[in-house]
């Protein structure tokens, strides 16, 4: 059997068991896959990646742990993924009449989403965004991070945050104020000059301000979660560097939440 255990080894993601869709890269793109018996199958294949798999060693995995099914349907399951283009077909070295099984795409994520309903998605954004040169390089940030969240389930925020903090830097060497005023006037008129959104301070106890036409994320779908992580990071640098003090920023109200604007606390110890 041709079955290598030490799958700690090997520097990939794994697939979550508990997704709807996992998503692989095959030859001709991405591909979602949904049926339990095919994920668990391409599982399999992934942890014993390069070596291959019999028919009967599947099947005995499939025995082992449960999940007992017949070799007939294994074959139909196989037969599916190798039309796909997931999964490869090989004579054996050692005897060319038995047949090996063979990962050929790569783990990518895990979604909820369906792959046409992303693609609706991404259409939706490029076709708001077509008319105005600064209007479409915003859409196709959104199209990006939309499509690899939507697509993999892959969390950008802490990314992004980081990414953030390295620009907040730089904007706060620009702004000229000193105190929290100041710094709120500037920080406003930045927004708008750079078009990235309307900044409205709604209070300064603590202080929570208002993004409307947010650059980041007002042409995303309600997808359940705040987006603006690398606002978050913005402004946190941008305050940690004028007032020298330890910062959190905290998005609360989100485009992505189904609101019609974003929403973020900024709370710092002795203001």
């Amino acid at each position: 059997m041709y079955i290598n255990n030490a799958r700690a080894n090997i520097q990939t993601m794994t697939p979550s068991k508990r997704a709807s869709f996992e998503v692989y890269f095959s030859e001709d793109g991405l591909r979602q896959v949904s049926n339990p018996v095919r994920m668990k199958i391409l599982e399999m294949l992934q942890e014993n990646y390069g070596e291959g798999l019999e028919l009967k060693d599947i099947y005995l995995l499939f025995e082992n742990s449960g999940q007992r099914k017949s070799k007939s349907t294994l074959w139909e399951h196989l037969k599916i993924l190798i039309d796909k283009k997931l999964v490869i077909e090989r004579a054996h070295p050692d005897d060319k009449r038995r047949k090996l099984f063979i990962l050929n795409s790569k783990f990518v994520g895990t979604t909820e989403m369906p792959m046409a309903e992303v693609s609706e998605q991404l259409s939706v954004i490029i076709q708001e965004s077509i008319g105005d040169p600064l209007t479409f390089a915003n859409g196709l940030f959104c199209a990006v991070r939309f499509g690899i969240e939507g697509l993999t389930n892959f969390n950008l925020s802490p990314v992004l945050r980081e990414i953030g903090r390295t620009i907040g830097k730089e904007i706060a060497s620009t702004l000229l104020g000193e105190n929290l005023d100041e710094i709120l006037k500037d920080l406003s008129k930045f927004w708008e000059m750079h078009k990235l959104g309307h900044v409205k301070v709604v209070s300064k106890a603590p202080i929570t301000l208002v993004v409307t036409e947010c650059y980041e994320c007002s042409r995303f779908p309600n997808v359940g979660k705040c987006l603006c992580a690398q606002d978050e990071g913005i402004l946190e640098a941008v305050f940690e560097t004028k007032f020298k003090k330890s910062c959190k920023v905290e998005e609360i109200e989100c485009y992505g939440t189904g609101h019609s604007h974003c929403k973020f606390n900024i709370t710092f110890p002795l203001l």
